[in-house]
C-alpha cells in the first residue's frame, strides 16, 4: 500500500509543478514539457520507493504483500494517473471540437460556421489553429520544412502508416 500512497504523492507534486510552470512560463513545446514532468515524477517514484520503502515498512509493521508487488502496484497506479492527466490535458489543449463549443457558448444567439471559423479560439481563427498545430508538429520533429512546404520526418511516416492502418481496421476515416 505504501507504493500507491507514494505514487499518488509523486503525481500530485509534479502535477502542481506542471500547473505552475504552465501558468508562469512561456513554454514552446508544451507536450514535451508535460511528458518531461511526468517522466520526472515516475523517476521520483522509483527513487523515492527505493529510499523510503524500508523506513515505511518499519513504521507500519509487516505487510501482506511483497516489496516487489507493492512497488509494481504503485508504479501501475502512477502510470494510470499520468496517462489520465496527459489525456485530460490534451482534451483542453488540442480539442478543436471543445474549442468550438466554448466559443459558441459565448454567444447566446448561436454562430454560423463562418462565424465559428472567425471566432475560433477567442477570435484567433482557424488560420491561427493551423499555424499552431504546424508549429507544434515541427517542434516535436514530426514535420520538417522543405522547399515545397512541409514533409514528414521518418518517425512521422511510421506513425502515419500505423494510424492509417488502424483507421482501416476500425473503419474510420
Amino acid at each position: 500500500m505504501s507504493g500507491v500512497v507514494l505514487a499518488v504523492l509523486c503525481f500530485v507534486l509534479f502535477f502542481l509543478a506542471h500547473l505552475a510552470a504552465s501558468h508562469l512560463l512561456r513554454i514552446g513545446r508544451k507536450e514535451g514539457v508535460l511528458l518531461g514532468f511526468m517522466a520526472a515524477a515516475g523517476g521520483a517514484y522509483v527513487l523515492g520507493y527505493a529510499s523510503l520503502v524500508e523506513r515505511v515498512r518499519a513504521l507500519s509493521g509487516p505487510s501482506v504483500v511483497s516489496p516487489a508487488v507493492d512497488f509494481l502496484t504503485g508504479l501501475a497506479g502512477f502510470g494510470f494517473l499520468a496517462l489520465g492527466y496527459v489525456e485530460f490535458w490534451s482534451l483542453f489543449e488540442r480539442s478543436v471540437s471543445l474549442r468550438i463549443l466554448i466559443d459558441t457558448a459565448a454567444d447566446p444567439e448561436g454562430l454560423t460556421p463562418d462565424q465559428m471559423a472567425r471566432r475560433y479560439a477567442e477570435g484567433r481563427g482557424l488560420e491561427w489553429m493551423m499555424d499552431k498545430r504546424i508549429a507544434d508538429l515541427v517542434g516535436s520533429g514530426m514535420l520538417v520544412e522543405s522547399t515545397h512546404g512541409y514533409r514528414l520526418s521518418g518517425r512521422a511516416r511510421v506513425v502515419a502508416r500505423v494510424f492509417r492502418g488502424l483507421q482501416r481496421v476500425v473503419g474510420s476515416s
